[in-house]
């Protein structure tokens, strides 16, 4: 072959591998380096009764302007906090009313900082407020497939065209709804193959509507489209890097699309690129500052703090990322 035919079959190559690089919508995006890393910052609260105390805080999420929202379980009441960490609002006591709360599990805020979602295990049901508490709505699980008192949900998400997941541990299968209670359909079923769950548990929602799940007893993250197809997994049973124990039980997404973690049992948080490369882990069992106790939830915001339920230590840890 002369030398100009083989220049111009480098250059076809070449030309063909950047096409197939751009147009392939899951390959080579949003890599990040090994060089990046969680760092402590504050912890949020203490335990108690009081205005910004906790007992056993299990759920918390982040609203777009900041706002932090925290399902403080053992209190049976709903928080929030100004982005610097001030009290401004409770809601909630123990009941089956209308605002009442029992077995408080999961607490979520819709993409424009609009509305508030929880999900109760006791009273087998998901309520909407406004962001400042005043009841809207509420609706159980009726009509979804499965008798109503044998589904769990534990963990709620919202996407930007305002379909509600819930997660349901019991039915291994994600349920979805509109915003208004509508049941819309379920997704997968129990099982050990893609799109298929056994105990799915945390679930968090990235810019794009894709859809991340903990499918804790598969050990694995596993990811969904907007349209609620399976894209890719990723995860095993161990406490190496990447791996997982059987309680993973929150997921969180930032605006760089790094995934982070919780694992419970391993008392630790994981980060990953939106592939499933591992980044980081933080994090040891203890009650010390800088350690964590049965950590249940994670949320990030808009800036990329990062807050963690440190359950068991009635408290909330602050990290942020570091390149």
């Amino acid at each position: 072959m002369s030398r100009v035919k083989k220049i111009v079959s480098y250059l076809l190559i070449l030309a063909l591998f950047e096409i197939f690089i751009y147009q392939n919508a899951f390959c080579c995006i949003d890599v990040y380096s090994q060089g990046t890393e969680l760092k402590y910052i504050k912890q949020l609260g203490m335990k108690g009764i009081e205005n910004g105390q906790f007992t056993f805080p299990h759920s918390l999420a982040v609203d777009n302007f900041g706002n932090i929202y925290v399902g403080d379980t053992g209190n049976k009441r709903i928080q929030k906090f100004s982005p610097n960490g001030t009290f401004l609002t409770s809601w909630g006591s123990e009941g089956s009313n209308d605002g009442q709360f029992m077995g408080l599990h999961d607490v979520t805020v819709d993409p424009e900082g609009k509305f508030v979602y929880t999900v109760e295990l006791k009273n087998h049901r998901v309520q909407k407020f406004d962001s400042n508490g005043t009841f809207i709505t509420k609706w159980g699980y009726n009509g979804t497939g499965g008798r109503d008192l044998m589904r769990s949900p534990h963990q709620i998400a919202v996407n930007s065209l305002g379909n509600v997941y819930l997660t349901d541990s019991n039915g291994n299968q994600i349920l979805k709804f509109y915003d208004n209670g509508t049941f819309i359909r379920t997704i997968g079923s129990k099982g050990t193959g893609q799109g298929e769950f056994n105990t799915p548990h945390g679930i968090a929602i990235d810019a794009k509507n894709n859809i991340y799940v903990t499918d804790m007893k598969n050990f694995r993250i596993q990811v969904f489209d907007s349209k609620d197809s399976f894209i890719r997994q990723w995860g095993s049973l161990g406490t190496g890097k990447g791996q997982f124990s059987e309680t993973a039980p929150g997921i969180a997404i930032d605006n760089n699309n790094h995934v982070y973690v919780v694992d419970k049992i391993n008392s630790r948080v994981q980060m990953f690129d939106n592939r499933g490369n591992y980044l980081d882990s933080w994090g040891s069992d203890g009650n010390g500052p800088q350690q964590l106790h049965k950590p249940e939830d994670i949320a990030v915001n808009n800036k990329g703090d990062i807050y963690i339920t440190d359950t068991r230590n009635s408290r909330i840890q602050i990290l942020q990322v570091l390149h």
